[in-house]
């Protein structure tokens, strides 16, 4: 058996099919990683739930922003903005209901401890170990997933807090977990998060920080694999493993097999 992880799909549906036969991928026996963004700006983000829905049991896939964002309309009573056209079809699918719970049922991070791997959409705050990340992960899945959900994704959209405090009042909590673990790129030294800023690190002149530089980062023994960065695009550096290519802007869909996370397979 392999394990494949692959980046932002945004609704690239064509290709991932492409991608997926590439890397020779064979559902009755690999398995596949997603980072999260599996839907919104992409021509065809229903195809892409429907054929994820249909291998579910091959996939571990965990949410991304846009995912949540998906789910906050379906929960709402709200009309479809025009920036939120290529979820139309899904909010108007026949399956709608099953591709929406499906979603709900998946988490913010999975991690594997055989491989030592975290899977998450944006990143792991450098504060948060392995064992507390999956801690808020299950406590956010559990407000995803229940009575509170329509409630908690109504007040969803906000850059605050931007600095973590444990004891916080429920709201301000659950949002700066879920920035944390789907928004997230850069923070200043004393670790408040920015997001005004989207460039790559790699070219900043800012005193900003990517979340995975910060000093005493307590995940820096375990490997990081992550999406939603579309313009660091493949990134390697030692624990830490960005696929976001950027497929829906006209850039690459990014495989990488887990064991060899050096070696990037685009389509």
């Amino acid at each position: 058996m392999s394990i494949y992880a692959i980046g932002d799909i945004q609704g690239c549906y064509e290709e991932l099919r492409r991608l997926l036969e590439k890397i020779e991928f064979d559902e009755s026996k690999d398995q596949l990683w997603l980072t999260g963004d599996l839907v919104n700006r992409g021509p065809k983000s229903l195809e892409v739930l429907n054929y994820l829905y249909s291998i579910d049991q091959s996939i571990i896939t965990v949410l991304g922003n846009h995912d949540l964002h998906l789910i906050a309309l379906a929960l709402s009573d709200n009309k479809i903005k025009s920036t939120d056209e290529s979820l139309k079809p899904i909010l108007e699918s026949k399956d709608k209901i099953n591709l929406i719970e499906w979603l709900r049922s998946k988490p913010l991070i999975h991690f594997d401890q055989k491989l030592n791997t975290v899977l998450v959409h944006a990143g792991i705050h450098p504060n948060w170990s392995i064992k507390e990340s999956l801690q808020y992960s299950n406590e956010m899945s559990s407000i995803i997933k229940g009575q509170e959900g329509p409630n908690f994704f109504k007040n969803m959209y906000t850059n605050t807090p931007n600095k973590w405090i444990n004891q916080v009042n429920r709201i301000d909590r659950s949002n700066f977990i879920i920035n944390a673990f789907t928004r997230m790129r850069f923070m200043s030294k004393d670790i408040e998060l920015d997001f005004n800023e989207k460039g790559s690190p790699i070219d900043s002149t800012s005193n900003l920080l990517p979340w995975f530089s910060h000093p005493n980062r307590k995940t820096i023994e375990s490997l990081i694999v992550f999406g939603h960065w579309s313009a660091l695009n493949y990134y390697h550096d030692q624990n830490i493993v960005c696929l976001d290519g950027g497929c829906v802007w006209g850039g690459d869909l990014i495989a990488i097999n887990i064991m060899h996370p050096e070696i990037a397979i685009k389509a």
